[in-house]
């Protein structure tokens, strides 16, 4: 009995060092990718909190301007670079103007602004 216990004793011992490279290889490319998609996950909320607070910068600002015809629709002024200003300044990220003009459109989209009177900046990329 004692040599069968030492006997499956070595056949674990020896399972577990030829396993064990392997397991340890996918645990570490488990948290690498972890590691990046939280990093990818907190980058991508900045931005949008950074386009949330320009957007409601300018609708606050829309609605500070003094109107003279109350029936006129109130004009929503904001740009791309407000959005990228306030994304370097609130959270020092560096966002290209592409990134921020599409995540600008899909955050006014959300906020169902795009129906509103709007004025931005119309984003031409670079010939």
């Amino acid at each position: 009995m004692p040599t069968a216990l030492l006997a499956a004793a070595v056949t674990c011992a020896a399972l577990l060092a030829a396993v064990q490279p392997h397991v340890r290889h996918r645990i570490q490319q488990y948290r690498a990718e972890h590691a990046r998609r939280t990093a990818a996950e907190h980058r991508h909320r900045q931005l949008v909190n950074a386009t949330d607070s320009a957007i409601t910068t300018a609708i606050r600002e829309s609605w500070s301007r003094q109107v003279d015809d109350w029936r006129a629709p109130r004009v929503m002024l904001i740009s791309v670079q407000d959005v990228v200003r306030r994304a370097e300044t609130d959270f020092n990220l560096h966002v290209s103007r592409e990134e921020a003009h599409a995540l600008l459109m899909d955050r006014l989209a959300f906020r169902s602004h795009l129906q509103t009177t709007l004025v931005t900046d119309e984003h031409q990329p670079p010939a």
